[in-house]
């Protein structure tokens, strides 16, 4: 038996530079509100504040990964932060999207925090969803 895995996409929008200014978690859904998210068409590119759904969520399988600094080559270290815990304490951050990859119940966004009055470091989110990813523009 031969399978063949596609990598075409139903949506034509890219989180690359997208900053989530806020997450918060209601009835197993997670919500990232974002500054913008980006459209590319055959001769531009637009784009548009948006909200981000994750539907049924596990949240004991969702976790940010937050690093001491940002990543480059070497040893790193840093702290692994339940999305709960992440939430509390980085309520104040905004969070740049530089890649994003969407597995089979698991969707990873990495990117960098930033915060007023500390220096900027990199961070892996991982999302785990039995549900649906929902945009909303």
């Amino acid at each position: 038996m031969k399978l063949k895995k596609k990598t075409t996409n139903n949506i034509p929008f890219s989180l690359h530079d997208s900053r989530i200014r806020k997450i918060e978690i209601k009835n197993d859904h997670l919500h990232l509100y974002l500054d913008q998210v980006y459209e590319y068409t055959e001769d531009s590119e637009k784009f548009y504040p948006a909200t981000l759904t994750f539907t049924d969520i596990d949240l004991e399988e969702c976790h940010v990964l937050v690093f001491d600094s940002t990543l480059e080559n070497g040893a790193f270290s840093g702290v692994a932060y339940q999305m709960n815990d992440f939430i509390d304490l980085y309520s104040d951050a905004e969070f740049e999207i530089i890649t994003e990859t969407y597995g089979m119940n698991t969707t990873f966004l990495e990117g960098l925090i930033f915060r007023k009055g500390h220096d900027s470091v990199s961070a892996i989110m991982s999302i785990w969803t039995l549900g649906d990813i929902l945009f909303d523009f």
